[in-house]
């Protein structure tokens, strides 16, 4: 991880460490902890709190003063309570343990009887444990998961997820060497932490620390920038498209305008369509305009329709027109016909008309039939226009051999 990338996860973390420890002190005990045979019933006292959030509050005062002398006592309350507790209760816990014995909090958190406990409970002892020594808690993380392989995916989460708050170098070589599988997720797990911990600005620095390292392959830095600018899109679209822009020439960034014109969408249709209309690479319209219209229409569907119907419609448009004639085939057939009609590729046209006169024939065949007989499509269309649902899918099955049946 860079200098940058470091500072900025680091001090956003501590600042909210900080500001959560002050919280707690606020409400907290006298700074002289209870005597160990006392700390047992104060905790015991703090989970039996009803309300959730002063639960939260009580438990975590309490559990700023566990440690080596006291912390028996408190697991002993845990072990009697486990079966009743979750995972708002079980990760503090096993968090403040491994602040002062990560090993003895995750030995302790998986000889619990119940899976889903030792799933929570040794998720943040590696967290905890990566917190302060991230090589230390890979080693256990990959000794645990050969003996425990079903606590695997909970533990890998947690680990990289303390690792990445820890500000210590080497968790991007370690996401480079993993497999595709494992990779999808680290990827996805780290720029959810980033974005939570340090921003917009964490999560495109730690990005461009990837992609602009002639180090890693193309496929790492396709995965860490899609799912880098997805998760920017999400907080502010605006500032997705002005990343994607920087990288319209590279490879691994070709999926961007799609991604970007999607979110965008969902927030303001027109500007996400205006920004695909002047984006330079023409060959990333056709999905990014399908995209933006898809979820404009189901955020937005009555000012998507009349962006549709006013505009002056060009080949631009077709991958819109496309979308929305597909959604009304299911509703109002007849209408879709209309909209196939105004598509200017003629294949897509021909595509979309087989589609919705399918669909009007299942509804009202006489109609259908009425406007078949005049159609552009040829005989065999129409009569697979004709034809029941279920032929139409075994005869799509026919001709894809090698194929299952469709159920």
């Amino acid at each position: 991880m860079t200098g940058m990338n470091k500072g900025v996860v680091l001090g956003v973390w501590v600042a909210t460490l900080v500001a959560v420890f002050v919280a707690g002190r606020v409400t907290a005990p006298p700074e002289s902890a209870p005597a160990p045979d006392d700390f047992g019933a104060a905790i015991r006292a703090a989970l039996a709190e009803k309300d959730g959030l002063d639960r939260a509050e009580r438990t975590a005062s309490v559990l700023q003063q566990l440690d080596p002398e006291n912390v028996l006592e408190a697991a002993a309350v845990y072990d009697r309570m486990i079966h009743i507790l979750d995972d708002h209760d079980i990760r503090p816990f096993a968090i403040a343990w491994a602040r002062f014995d990560p090993a003895a909090a995750l030995a302790h958190s998986i000889s619990w009887p119940f899976v889903e406990k030792q799933k929570m409970g040794a998720s943040a002892a590696i967290e905890g444990w990566a917190m302060s020594d991230p090589i230390g808690a890979l080693e256990a993380y990959k000794e645990t998961r050969a003996r425990l392989p079903g606590l695997s995916e909970d533990m890998f989460v947690g680990m990289l997820a303390g690792w990445l708050y820890s500000g210590e170098g080497g968790l991007d070589e370690y996401l480079a060497g993993l497999s595709k599988q494992q990779r999808d997720t680290a990827i996805t797990r780290v720029v959810a932490r980033l974005m939570r911990a340090g921003g917009i600005d964490a999560t495109i620095s730690w990005a461009n620390s990837i992609i602009q390292n002639d180090a890693y392959e193309k496929r790492f830095k396709r995965l860490a920038f899609r799912r880098g600018i997805r998760m920017v899109g999400r907080w502010d679209p605006e500032r997705a498209a002005a990343w994607a822009m920087e990288y319209t020439d590279q490879g691994f960034a070709s999926d961007a305008p799609r991604i970007v014109a999607g979110l965008w969408g969902r927030r303001d249709g027109q500007a996400a369509m205006q920004w695909v209309r002047d984006h330079p690479d023409e060959e990333s319209h056709e999905l990014a305009v399908r995209e933006a219209f898809r979820t404009w229409l189901g955020s937005d569907r009555e000012g998507a329709v009349e962006w549709l119907e006013a505009e002056t419609l060009i080949a631009f448009h077709d991958p819109a027109i496309l979308f929305y004639a597909k959604d009304l085939s299911d509703r109002v057939p007849e209408e879709a016909i209309g909209w196939c009609e105004r598509i200017h590729d003629s294949d897509e046209q021909l595509r979309c008309l087989k589609l919705a006169a399918a669909k009007w024939y299942q509804r009202d065949a006489v109609a259908a039939e009425t406007w078949l007989q005049q159609s552009p499509l040829d005989e065999e269309a129409r009569r697979d226009a004709r034809m029941p649902p279920e032929k139409i899918r075994e005869k799509k099955r026919k001709a894809r051999p090698g194929q299952p049946p469709t159920l």
